[in-house]
């Protein structure tokens, strides 16, 4: 197994990589990770959920000592309330004098330049080395050699991540390179061909065709020398391309930090790992693997609730993952971009100026039986603005973008923007939508976070699954997500979740997953399932009194609701909270049926 790093006492919260580099290396301790998080966007809509989840993050990591520089003044106002020992100064050398005594010095100076910045770190630090930026040096020196248990492989484009995943790697003991970065549309093209894998012809072919070009694209790493590989991606999966070696992901942006932070401490709990799963079955597959999925994880001593058939909607599986914390969450069904339509806006900006916005539209619709009503939610992608491709780049930077989008975005919904809809179209795929299909229709995910103190390990044993839901849900908290990239047969989705959950049980995910599918496909190309999360995930056994847990995690919730319901100023949270507390005083009580049931002796 994999050492799980314990954190240095000590954090730091910036948008300047260069910052970010110089105070990382001062951190010298093997096996000990240096937390490093880039700010708030504070001009996102959801800026408050942007401060709220870096305070989280840093509450986690139990820092005694918290240093913010390179921000705006908004993001330093949210993050810095409560923390006593907090340091904000854009220079090097305040930060440098506020570690006095909880660093050692430096022997020397290392010069380096942007290029390879992560290398630059790590170099600095093994070397206990004070890193001096010297902008004239672009070192080329693109790999670090140190254990070969476990290789961090980052894709160049955003200096911030490469500082990130050097930090891991140190703290891990393990080898650091960087590779070219990807460009965008290429990217773009190649995640489309392995969308388009499911449409026909010869699946296995295409796919080994990519998988070619992307190990190519890789250049000289001799990856077969580590046990292990995680790549660092600005979004395709490139555990593909080497599938001679275990492998796993995490997304450069957005938030790698955070992550990084929460699926640390995620692996340093064991008695996170598999307290309570949720398995959701709405009936739509054939020969379902979450009986044997269910079964698995009752002999591991994981407390399970499965939400079959009828029971399996949008609104009660959408409340059963924000309200309650489930360390485990399996979905058995069927997933793939929703159809929608093309929908064209014509209205004045805040400037006065006329602007034309093409914006595709996928709707998922389910019945709240609180108030009797239907949940709407949309997910929307930009076609064009004006006339230009949403994906060019170089037409873009000639328009006036900013002020269109936020225009458009403070429209209320749905009701305002229909008065500026001047044309609309039926499409057959609203392109990233990914919904997931459940009983009562098709369900498109999407979520700030989880319940409070989850960061569970999402298996999506769906078709096409990896797409986009890998994103959502590791950005909402997820410590790790497991799904496929092309079709996948029923007997393949029980062969693969009856391997996890059973043979390898226990076993490193990332690990467990590349031996499920070197039993399954031998020497075939066909390798459906990709990992996103940080090496340390593993399905542990749980000795912890998992009811007792989940019956305090109801009535916690109910207490924190009914509190919001009675003294919140704001109408519309008032009633969710009476939604939400509702909610779960229904299902405690559901709760405690099933587990009288499941108690009940034989007659």
């Amino acid at each position: 197994m994999l050492t799980i790093p314990s954190f240095e006492h000590s954090a730091l919260v910036t948008d300047d990589p260069l910052l970010a580099a110089q105070i990382s290396a001062l951190f010298v301790y093997p096996g000990r990770y240096i937390p490093v998080m880039d700010g708030p966007r504070m001009s996102r809509p959801d800026a408050d959920n942007e401060v709220v989840r870096r305070r989280n993050a840093l509450a986690l990591t139990e820092a005694r000592q918290v240093l913010m520089g390179g921000l705006s003044s908004s993001a330093v106002d949210g993050i810095r309330p409560g923390w006593k020992n907090c340091t904000v100064a854009d220079q090097y050398c305040e930060h440098l004098q506020a570690l006095r005594g909880s660093v050692k010095s430096p022997r020397g100076s290392l010069r380096w330049g942007p290029d390879n910045l992560g290398v630059g770190v790590y170099r600095a630090r093994l070397a206990r080395q004070e890193l001096l930026p010297d902008l004239d040096i672009s070192p080329s020196e693109g790999v670090v050699e140190a254990g070969t248990h476990l290789l961090v492989a980052c894709e160049r484009g955003n200096l911030l991540a490469e500082v990130v995943a050097s930090n891991l790697a140190f703290s891990c003991g393990a080898s650091y390179a960087v590779f070219s970065e990807l460009a965008e549309g290429e990217r773009e093209d190649w995640i489309e061909e392995i969308y388009a894998l499911g449409e026909g012809g010869d699946l296995t072919g295409r796919f080994s065709d990519l998988k070619h070009r992307a190990r190519a694209h890789l250049g000289q790493i001799d990856f077969a020398r580590y046990k292990s590989v995680l790549f660092v991606t600005a979004g395709f999966p490139w555990g593909v391309a080497v599938p001679e070696v275990a492998t796993t992901h995490m997304y450069r942006y957005p938030d790698l930090g955070r992550a990084v932070i929460e699926g640390i401490r995620a692996s340093q709990k064991p008695d996170r790992s598999a307290r309570t799963a949720l398995l959701i079955d709405p009936q739509t597959v054939d020969g379902s693997e979450i009986p044997a999925i269910n079964q698995a994880l009752l002999k591991n001593g994981t407390l399970t609730r499965v939400v079959r058939g009828p029971a399996a909607t949008q609104t009660r599986v959408q409340f059963l993952l924000d309200l309650l914390p489930h360390d485990v969450i399996v979905i058995s069904s069927h997933a793939g971009d929703a159809p929608g339509e093309r929908v064209t806006y014509e209205y004045p900006d805040a400037e006065g100026r006329q602007r034309q916005l093409v914006v595709d539209r996928a709707l998922g619709i389910g019945h709240d039986a609180f108030d009797d009503k239907f949940m709407v939610v949309e997910y929307h992608r930009f076609h064009s603005l004006d006339g230009v491709d949403w994906r060019d780049k170089a037409g873009k930077s000639a328009l006036p973008v900013g002020s269109a989008i936020t225009t458009w975005s403070a429209m209320e919904g749905p009701i305002d923007r229909k008065d500026y809809i001047t044309a609309q179209q039926s499409i057959p795929r609203v392109n990233g939508s990914m919904a997931i299909k459940l009983h009562d229709g098709i369900w498109l995910y999407a979520a700030h976070g989880f319940a409070p103190g989850a960061a569970p390990l999402f298996v999506n044993n769906s078709c096409w699954s990896w797409h986009e839901l890998s994103i959502r849900t590791t950005f909402a908290g997820a410590r790790g997500y497991l799904g496929s990239l092309f079709p996948i047969t029923d007997v393949e989705a029980q062969e693969v979740g009856g391997a996890l959950f059973g043979k390898y049980i226990g076993v490193e995910l990332h690990r467990a997953l590349w031996l499920a599918q070197r039993d399954i496909y031998g020497s075939s190309e066909r390798r459906p399932y990709v990992l996103v999360g940080l090496p340390f995930i593993a399905i542990r056994p749980c000795n912890c009194d998992a009811v007792s847990f989940m019956n305090q995690s109801y009535l916690n919730g109910i207490v924190h609701w009914e509190e919001r319901k009675r003294n919140s100023p704001h109408e519309d949270v008032r009633k969710n909270a009476r939604r939400f507390s509702s909610f779960l005083a229904e299902d405690l009580q559901e709760f405690r049926r099933n587990l009288r049931l499941r108690h009940r002796p034989p007659r």
